[in-house]
């Protein structure tokens, strides 16, 4: 069994769809609690997202209260899918599962607070949440994570502040350098 999580209630298929990964696919993830992470808009740029050796979400907010920012008085639909059609390694993210086509739905969960779900998870073990830290080493982590995908997602430095506001209120400085040090004055 594999799950679909969205914030739209009430769906009997799953259309393929465009992703960060440029192609189209219906994606899925074998762990219900690292599905319900999806259950809402949120990127990269909200959290840090990973599973350890044992398949267990590992959460790190990439700025202050990103977690109730982004869930908080949300709801979302959980899609019990079938897993035939889909593929694993097709994406940089192992826990991902990607089917190219339409996916007929099997059942749906309707989870009508997400934020305390996700709580509810966190103490039982089955999600490891860390808050933002001021920490030098915390702060180190989410630098390194943010520049990453600044990079990989080839998002345009020139504009991003003025057009997502945590780029102009979280991320401001590390764009302001990254354009510096991509203008190519220090190339000899």
């Amino acid at each position: 069994m594999l799950y679909h999580v969205s914030p739209i209630a009430g769906l009997k298929t799953l259309q393929p769809r465009v992703s960060t990964h440029g192609k189209e696919y219906v994606y899925a993830i074998e762990n219900m609690v690292t599905a319900l992470l999806f259950g809402v808009k949120k990127d990269d740029f909200d959290f840090l997202l990973y599973t350890d050796e044992k398949g267990t979400p590992i959460i790190y907010e990439c700025y202050p209260d990103a977690l109730k920012s982004v869930y908080q008085g949300k709801n979302c639909s959980v899609y019990l899918l079938n897993d035939d059609g889909f593929q694993r390694n097709r994406t940089s993210w192992s826990a991902e599962l990607v089917c190219e086509k339409e996916v007929m739905v099997i059942d749906e969960l309707v989870i009508d607070d997400l934020y305390n779900r996700l709580l509810n998870e966190e103490q039982n073990e089955k999600l490891i949440i860390h808050r933002y830290e001021y920490s030098a080493e915390y702060r180190k982590i989410i630098s390194n994570h943010i520049v990453d995908r600044l990079i990989r997602f080839e998002i345009d430095l020139n504009s991003i502040t003025e057009t997502d506001s945590r780029f102009s209120k979280y991320y401001k400085a590390i764009v302001e350098n990254l354009i510096q040090i991509t203008d190519g004055h220090l190339l000899q």
